[in-house]
């Protein structure tokens, strides 16, 4: 009878444990308070950059930002925007409906971009709405095998990225249909519905380049017009330029484009209060990075920026840009910009140990292969970052999988150990990370 009892309690506690296996949390999620303010040890209203290296910055985040309307041919060749044509045609791709997608697509997508005919067009745009930059002039999304850990939903190899409202656009080429336009932004390139930009004048462009900005320090903003109409929402990373005077009781008073008809852009007056922006840039206090960071935790993780989310290079990017500081759209590109340390090499306690010793809260990137996180502190020890992620890698037997996160988060460099299929060693963030770099280091290699 004592042995049946006994067999009774390993057997109930097996099965709490097979039940609880798949939801087990991650335990920096549990322990850590997702606070970004919480680890920097640093005076909280004490700017990290000195003032003449933020204006610095800041003068190049706005040579950056408005370069496209400068240009009168584009900066880009065939081979590098039509990319996606080479990359994608030779592949297995997956649509919607998770079934494989007839070659015929791609021959399509080819005919649309009218390959011979780049560059068709010459002008100047801005984006009138928050768009969907792809890689080919289509709305419909390209899978890789959705029984691949890693793969098929939300990794949309056609979305390249968000491109927030208000944003100057420089305008190479349309598409077949002539729905599509192919841009240059400050950070990125691809194509637009024709819908979403409008075209500017000198005139509008003498209107809208006041010189002084304001930088929206929350997400799901909505902005209306004068009339309270509804334009668009703002998000973290939105930039838009502050009417001369324009600060009274009822908020900032800023410049949106609309999009008449004709498809040319029309300055417009819209105000928002003054709790969810901050006049340009931003003063690099921790206090001032923890109150915009937070407002981001929690976000649904975005690859490429769908549905108006972030991945982790988006999350860096658009931070950074409330602050003036410019940062490209790829990880791989961001890692550049600042003053690098490579750490390729050493055990885990020593890049721990390097990194809390060099680097800076806010201001340094940490970088491995596919990834990238803003390192924001550190508790007993442990580096602590900021970053959007989709999940850890998993492995049963011989099978890959993902513990998903799926969200904007602060972790150390090592979530999930405790995880009994966390893929080791290579599911450890920290394994291959393989540099830290701190900014704003302008023209860094």
């Amino acid at each position: 009878m004592k042995r049946l009892a006994i067999l009774v309690t390993v057997l109930v506690t097996l099965a709490a444990c097979s039940t609880k296996s798949p939801n087990q949390p991650i335990l920096d999620l549990v322990n850590l308070p997702q606070d970004t303010g919480a680890y920097h040890g640093l005076a909280p209203d004490t700017p990290l950059l000195s003032q003449q290296a933020q204006q610095k910055a800041y003068a190049n985040f706005l040579k950056e930002h408005f370069a496209p309307w400068d240009r009168t041919t584009p900066k880009h060749t065939s081979k590098e925007v039509f990319w996606g044509l080479e990359v994608y045609t030779p592949k297995k791709i997956y649509g919607e409906n998770t079934l494989l997608r007839d070659p015929a697509w791609m021959e399509h997508m080819r005919e649309y971009s009218r390959v011979k005919q780049y560059p068709s067009m010459n002008r100047r745009a801005i984006s009138v709405n928050n768009t969907s930059m792809r890689a080919l002039p289509t709305q419909q999304p390209a899978f890789f095998d959705f029984a691949k850990a890693g793969e098929g939903f939300p990794f949309d190899y056609m979305q390249n990225s968000l491109v927030l409202a208000g944003t100057p656009l420089y305008a190479s080429h349309v598409s077949a249909d002539r729905a599509w336009i192919l841009v240059e932004s400050r950070f990125a390139y691809g194509w637009v519905p024709v819908k979403d930009i409008a075209w500017v004048d000198d005139g509008f462009i003498s209107i809208f380049k006041t010189g002084a900005y304001g930088a929206i320090t929350r997400d799901d903003v909505p902005v209306t017009d004068a009339n309270g109409s509804y334009q668009f929402t703002g998000h973290v990373g939105t930039i838009l330029p502050i009417l001369e005077n324009g600060f009274g009781g009822n908020g900032y008073a800023l410049i949106i484009p609309t999009r008449t008809q004709r498809g040319d852009a029309v300055p417009q007056l819209a105000f928002v209060p003054t709790p969810f922006v901050t006049q340009a840039p931003i003063s690099t206090t921790p206090a001032n990075f923890a109150r915009v960071a937070n407002s981001m935790l929690g976000r649904q993780y975005g690859w490429g920026g769908l549905y108006e989310d972030r991945d982790c290079s988006a999350a860096t990017m658009d931070l950074m840009a409330a602050f003036g500081i410019y940062l490209p759209r790829n990880s791989s590109q961001q890692i550049k910009v600042g003053r690098l340390i490579s750490v390729e090499g050493l055990s885990r306690l020593e890049k721990k140990q390097l990194i809390t010793k060099s680097a800076t809260p806010f201001l340094t990137l940490v970088r491995k292969s596919g990834h990238i996180m803003l390192y924001i502190g550190q508790k007993d020890g442990q580096p602590i970052v900021f970053h959007s992620t989709w999940g850890l890698k998993t492995k049963k037997g011989d099978t890959y999988g993902r513990k998903i996160i799926g969200s904007t988060v602060v972790t150390t460099l090592e979530p999930g150990l405790e995880l009994p299929d966390l893929a080791r060693p290579e599911g450890i963030l920290l394994e291959t990370v393989y540099a830290i770099s701190t900014l704003p280091e302008i023209g860094g290699k």
